[in-house]
């Protein structure tokens, strides 16, 4: 026992410390956690900065390999349409793949939401029409989401996590390819983490402003992708339920939803009393709802259901339906008859074969998460890229469900918004390009996930180095 307490007895512990392999790994694990997180805590916005530089170039390589072009996704919609306003021809390009009566006296379209129109016009005027300079914007939006992100997943986890988001952002690869692109998904993905960030921050202060900035954000969503429309019912509902948890009273819960309710229906107004004006009805989102809720869901009277429908496919089967009820047909339908036609008779289909129905809805979540087949549709493998982002997928997803365990209510404006959106989607047609505008929601709760982990990682390595 005595020799423990001379030099001897030191020599030897330092000895046998030294021989532990198990202490040693923690050490070269624990040492550089340490600086990791010391660095985090006094440069944040330093590592923010490396992240962004990292996608930046990321992005930059991207666009440079394919380039913008007219035949790029929905280009040839949405720049259409801006291209066509700034030129006096109003709002208007009627599209016959999806309304067969288009005429030159019949052009007066609804098809894409306003939003993205107006912003991709203004970007036209500066630009002088060149779709170099929409990629520049669309690049400008992509790099803003990742610093939303850090902002918002820190406002609800901490400040590492926040960092975890942005540069989980990287590995979003389907939204690189909506940088060369004129559509709405990125801009409607910018509006919702920002129309989140503030629902978080009103939670905690219950201030009007904060409500009303949350709503301006999430309206001009809705007015960018129509389906984000509920997200507003979520933060609705949200509001209602902490009320009934007592966490509001009764004024708190009355200015909050009058503020939002308020505020999301007069940026919706001038598009409804637009579609009233030009078709005689109104058309809450897009006219393209009626054609697409028929396109996808009349292979329900098939025994072949269970499964996604290209575009060819699904322009027959339109003009057989047509054919079918030519009697009824006048050849001067404008979108807004087109499309209450086409949703008629889905909903004759789905009535008809509603078990079917719930069932290809459920199917509509591999598609619309992992984009399942859909390529294939159209007659192209999946390849190994497909295949990669899959794994992404299953990745963020896997993370997210460990980073709710312990944040359930704290984080119900994201997770809520994830589900209802997807529930929206499932029940009219679904592929992974429709869930961007709530991907970095997803990208934040994987965060929260992946802080957890992280979490228990630095624990472990703690007690082994005690």
């Amino acid at each position: 026992m005595a020799i423990q307490g001379t030099g001897l007895g030191i020599l030897m512990k330092n000895i046998q410390t030294n021989n532990n392999p198990s202490k040693q790994f923690g050490d070269h694990i624990r040492l550089p956690l340490e600086k990791i997180d010391a660095l985090i805590s006094t440069k944040p916005l330093l590592i923010l900065g490396i992240i962004l530089i990292f996608i930046s170039i990321r992005a930059l390589l991207f666009v440079a390999k394919s380039p913008p072009a007219l035949t790029s996704g929905e280009t040839d919609s949405w720049w259409a349409i801006s291209l066509n306003l700034i030129h006096g021809d109003g709002y208007s390009l009627c599209l016959s793949k999806y309304f067969p009566f288009c005429s030159p006296e019949n052009q007066l379209t609804a098809m894409r939401e306003p939003a993205p129109v107006l912003f991709f016009a203004l970007v036209a005027i500066m630009g002088n029409e060149s779709l170099w300079a929409a990629t520049f914007a669309e690049f400008v939006i992509y790099l803003s989401i990742p610093i939303l992100l850090f902002f918002l997943t820190r406002e609800w986890s901490n400040t590492r996590a926040g960092l975890v988001a942005a540069f989980l952002w990287a590995l979003n690869l389907p939204a690189l390819d909506l940088i060369p692109q004129v559509s709405s998904d990125l801009l409607a993905g910018l509006l919702v983490s920002v129309g989140i960030l503030m629902t978080l921050r009103a939670r905690m202060t219950q201030r009007t402003r904060d409500w009303f900035s949350a709503a301006i954000c999430l309206g001009l969503a809705v007015m960018s992708r129509s389906a984000t429309l509920v997200i507003v019912i979520v933060v609705i509902a949200g509001q209602c339920i902490d009320f009934l948890k007592k966490k509001l009273d009764r004024q708190q819960l009355f200015r909050s939803v009058i503020t939002v309710t308020t505020t999301t229906v007069v940026i919706m107004a001038p598009w409804l009393i637009r579609n009233q004006i030009a078709f005689g009805q109104p058309i809450i989102g897009s006219s393209l709802v009626g054609y697409n809720l028929y396109r996808h869901n009349y292979l329900i009277s098939t025994d072949n259901y269970l499964r996604y429908v290209a575009g060819a496919e699904g322009y027959d089967a339109t003009r057989r339906l047509i054919a079918e009820h030519a009697a009824e047909i006048t050849g001067t339908e404008n979108e807004a008859k087109m499309e209450s036609f086409y949703q008629k008779a889905a909903v004759d289909i789905i009535s008809a074969h509603p078990i079917r129905y719930l069932q290809l809805c459920a199917y509509r979540i591999m598609p619309l998460w992992f984009n399942w087949r859909v390529l294939e549709a159209y007659g192209i493998p999946t390849g190994n890229h497909g295949f990669i982002i899959m794994g992404i997928q299953i990745m963020f997803l896997l993370l997210a469900c460990i980073g709710l365990t312990k944040n359930v209510w704290r984080t119900w404006p994201l997770w809520g918004s994830v589900i209802l959106i997807s529930c929206a989607y499932m029940a009219v047609d679904a592929q992974l390009l429709y869930v961007m505008p709530v991907m970095p929601l997803m990208i934040s709760l994987s965060a929260g996930g992946a802080e957890r982990l992280l979490e228990v990682l630095s624990s472990t390595f703690n007690l082994d180095s005690h």
